[in-house]
């Protein structure tokens, strides 16, 4: 239901678009390499079922990231998880038809049990890690609760409310930027769920999670095109466990800025939202997010992972990530979750050498039964 509305309001709006140079951005196709980075210092956001991804990804390996910010989301382990987009709708957004929403407290339950089966790292690793949350209040498809659900999650987890910054805004389903899109009241789905808000989301959450190391940057800072580059993601299909589906597109994209080549710069992760990776958008959303601006004027690369959809009638038609079972029973909860798996492929070669075994390997591979604990 939430792919066959949104496919039919898109219908409905003309398209108005400011890119970069499309032809140019990212037209170079490179094997991915190895980056000087802080590893202490590796950060991610995402934007709708990229910011509940980004969650999914950091809970399962939580030593490895500082902070995250999540945009227009719902929260870590939302719904029943068993790979059917009615029933995640009906449990975790305002598009289904369910009148009692999912529990924040049962996903707070899994991570614990999670933990003790061994297929996430140790919860400690989260103490006073920052977290970024920003909701709109008029947002199509998800409500306040179901948004800010996740501090139910991660403030337990936390067990710091200085590292927790929210921001709530008069806004529809997007990621707020400082001047592309329409106002932040408007329904963004012609302009790649960007909004004009009069603030750059991306700005304000990596200034929170990095501190002053990240600077605004000047208002006629555009990205340069050679440093936008295209990467195969399929070298990083391998790992995967279940029924071998990843739903991951067979390219990714990283920003280098060129300094970044000679001296060691920060890492961020950027996790797109449906409608809005590569499939259907090329670089559009990612180019005029702010991000790619934030990376040119700061010591940051910029790695932007890509999911494809299963095409018409599917289960996921716009392409987002998997929140809700789609590749198996395990799906993105867990390191045993398919896309972590080759996102942490992808963070293995950046980083160089493998920072991603399990926490606890003699217990084994563990076989969760279904999701959500009932």
């Amino acid at each position: 239901m939430y792919s066959r509305l949104v496919l039919l309001l898109c219908l409905n709006y003309g398209v108005v678009v400011e890119v970069l140079g499309q032809n140019s951005l990212g037209s170079r196709l490179l094997d991915l390499g190895q980056h000087n980075v802080f590893p202490e210092s590796v950060t991610l956001s995402g934007f709708s079922s990229g910011g509940t991804f980004a969650q999914q990804l950091q809970i399962s390996y939580s030593s490895l990231f500082s902070g995250i910010a999540s945009f227009s989301h719902a929260y870590y382990r939302c719904g029943p998880g068993n790979g059917t987009e009615a029933d995640y709708d009906n449990a975790c957004t305002i598009v289904g038809n369910n009148p009692v929403a999912y529990d924040p407290d049962r996903a707070l339950a899994d991570i614990r049990r999670y933990e003790r089966e061994g297929v996430i790292e140790r919860t400690r690793n989260l103490r006073n890690k920052k977290l970024y949350l920003y909701a709109g209040s008029r947002s199509s498809f998800f409500n306040l609760d179901q948004s800010l659900g996740a501090i139910r999650v991660y403030e337990p987890l936390i067990q710091n409310i200085d590292a927790i910054k929210i921001r709530v805004q008069d806004a529809e389903q997007l990621l707020p930027t400082a001047n592309f899109g329409r106002a932040c009241r408007l329904n963004a789905q012609n302009s790649f769920f960007l909004g004009n808000c009069g603030f750059s989301g991306a700005y304000e959450a990596l200034q929170f999670l990095l501190g002053d190391a990240i600077k605004q940057p000047p208002a006629p800072l555009r990205p340069n095109p050679r440093n936008f580059l295209r990467f195969d993601q399929t070298e990083f299909f391998y790992g995967i466990e279940g029924n071998g589906d990843h739903f991951m597109d067979t390219i990714g994209y990283i920003y280098v800025p060129r300094q970044c080549y000679q001296r060691r710069c920060f890492l961020h992760l950027y996790f797109h939202g449906c409608l809005t990776g590569r499939e259907f958008n090329g670089t559009r959303h990612l180019v005029n997010s702010g991000y790619l601006e934030l990376a040119e004027a700061n010591d940051l690369i910029v790695l932007a992972p890509q999911a494809v959809g299963t095409g018409p009638g599917g289960e996921n038609e716009i392409g987002c990530w998997d929140t809700y079972g789609l590749t198996g029973p395990n799906y993105v909860a867990t390191q045993l979750g398919a896309q972590v798996t080759v996102v942490r492929n992808i963070l293995t070669r950046i980083l160089g050498g493998d920072g991603f075994q399990r926490q606890n390997p003699s217990q084994g591979q563990s076989t969760l039964n279904g999701i959500g604990g009932y």
